[in-house]
Parts: structure tokens; C-alpha cells; sequence
């Protein structure tokens, strides 16, 4: 894709919800290019989804209130670790499928019925 992925910042009331699954998540999905969680309870994403395509997707690990907003990384500004502001610049790539088996490193990329 030649277009840059969208940067949104979610926040969310969790009581019941299981951070790890949605970490998991966000980790593993082809959906999330990128994701960091600096500050509870918050998370930035970068994603070629919509926010209405990624709340979709989202609804099944915040159950209750949250929300999902894009954002401007060229007028952010607060007090975090460098790393965190660095991330906001970086450019990451999409996810690519991983490997099964070390017989599939000779056919890297995997084709996509493989993914």
C-alpha cells in the first residue's frame, strides 16, 4: 500500500476487560500495523481501517464504553518516555504471515491462501 496507515488513540473503562486477550490481539491481527500502551487503559494503534471498521472489530474485547479517535501525530504533545513519541514517527510495516514450518522459509512471502 503507498498510503500511510492511520494513527488512533483508544481509551476504555475496564473492569471486565481482559487485557490480555486484547493485547493478543492487537499483536496478532493483520488489521493493527502497530500498536504501543504507555499509559493504562490507553492504547495507539496504527491501522488502515476506519474507526468505525476497527470499533467493529474491537467490540468483542471491550465489551462496555470505550473509544476510538484518529489523531494527529504532527500536533501531539504531553509527557511520556522518548520512546513513546518516537513510535508516533516510525514507519512500520504490515504484518506478514508467519512461518509454519522451516520448509516454508524457501517460499517466503507465503502466498496468500497460506496467510
Amino acid at each position: 500500500m503507498s498510503e500511510k496507515p492511520k494513527t488512533y488513540i483508544i481509551n476504555f473503562y475496564a473492569p471486565d476487560v481482559d487485557l490480555w486477550q486484547l493485547t493478543t490481539y492487537l499483536h496478532d491481527s493483520r488489521d493493527i500495523i502497530a500498536y504501543w500502551n504507555y499509559i493504562p487503559l490507553v492504547y495507539c494503534i496504527k491501522s488502515y481501517l476506519s474507526a468505525e471498521e476497527l470499533t467493529r472489530k474491537l467490540q468483542a474485547y471491550l465489551r462496555h464504553s470505550f473509544m476510538i479517535a484518529e489523531i494527529n501525530p504532527n500536533n501531539i504533545n504531553g509527557f511520556l518516555p522518548v520512546e513513546a513519541w518516537t513510535w508516533f514517527y516510525l514507519d512500520h510495516h504490515e504484518k506478514r504471515a508467519e512461518i509454519r514450518s522451516l520448509a516454508d522459509l524457501g517460499k517466503w512471502p507465503l502466498p496468500l491462501s497460506r496467510r
